[in-house]
Parts: structure tokens; C-alpha cells; sequence
């Protein structure tokens, strides 16, 4: 009996195991904020995807910045109707989590910085019993400025305007 335990044992601590977010490396993850049941409001901006500039895309005459760092959260509040475990619920959100309202915030903090690159963006998210939820989307950056009329150059890797 014991030697069939052992082996038992052996086997499942022999399992492939994956490390957690092993092979998710290149995976985004945008978020909205979610809502559930009766849905009173919802006004709220989230984070989906970011074309960034790469340090070789930083004009010549540039001159570097410190890190610069942005932060919106959307929030929301859930209250249930009933105390059950199916019951609904009446919920509501608003904020700007998006990227737009983040980056505005840099500039208005910083406003020598003529353009980002080496983006990084995190996802805070706070709840509270699943009453209160609030979702920050944070984007860090290293920052460059150009000198007084400059022209400002646009790297090959960035998207036509139409």
C-alpha cells in the first residue's frame, strides 16, 4: 500500500508544471471595466492598443527625459438587489482608463516632451468585496524633447495620417 502511494505521490509531483504567465510574454490584456445584472450607467473609456516608438525611432537632435509616468482609472460600484446567490444586481461605471486621457496627463505634467518611446502599461485593479472595482491603466515612458524650433520628425514606422 505504501508503495503505491509513493508511486501515486511520484507521479503527480513529476507533472509538467508551467510558471505562472510562463509563455504569455507578447500577450496584452486591454480591460474595460465590467458591469453586471441592471446596468443604471456606463461611461467609460478603457486601454486597447498602443503603437510605440523605439529608441531608434528618437529624432537625432533629441534630447532625453526622465521617465514620465501617466494614470486614469476607470471605476466602478455594484450593489445587489437581494441576498442570494443568483440574485442581481444594479451597477454603473464611468472614468477614462484609456491611453489618450494617460498621455494628456504626461504632457500637462511635462510639457517639454515632444514624443514617447519604450512604452510600458500596467493594469491596477482595486475591489472592494466586489461592490467597489476601480481600474487604473498607468503608462510609463522614457521622454524626449527637441530643441526650440526643430522640426519634429516623423519616424518611418509611424502610421499615415489620412
Amino acid at each position: 500500500m505504501r508503495a503505491l502511494l509513493a508511486a501515486a505521490f511520484l507521479a503527480a509531483a513529476s507533472a509538467p508544471c508551467a510558471a505562472m504567465g510562463e509563455g504569455t510574454d507578447d500577450f496584452a490584456m486591454p480591460q474595460m471595466q465590467t458591469t453586471s445584472g441592471f446596468v443604471l450607467y456606463y461611461n467609460s473609456t478603457g486601454p486597447m492598443s498602443f503603437l510605440s516608438m523605439t529608441p531608434r525611432d528618437v529624432p537625432k537632435n533629441a534630447r532625453l527625459l526622465p521617465e514620465v509616468r501617466g494614470v486614469n482609472c476607470q471605476r466602478g460600484l455594484s450593489i445587489p438587489t437581494a441576498v442570494s446567490i443568483n440574485a442581481t444586481d444594479i451597477s454603473g461605471v464611468y472614468g477614462d482608463g484609456g491611453y489618450v486621457k494617460s498621455l494628456l496627463k504626461i504632457v500637462k505634467a511635462h510639457p517639454d516632451v515632444a514624443g514617447i518611446y519604450d512604452v510600458r502599461v500596467d493594469l491596477e485593479i482595486f475591489s472592494i468585496l466586489g461592490f467597489y472595482r476601480s481600474t487604473c491603466t498607468i503608462v510609463t515612458a522614457r521622454a524626449f524633447a527637441l530643441p526650440p524650433g526643430a522640426p519634429v520628425a516623423v519616424p518611418a514606422t509611424a502610421p499615415a495620417k489620412s
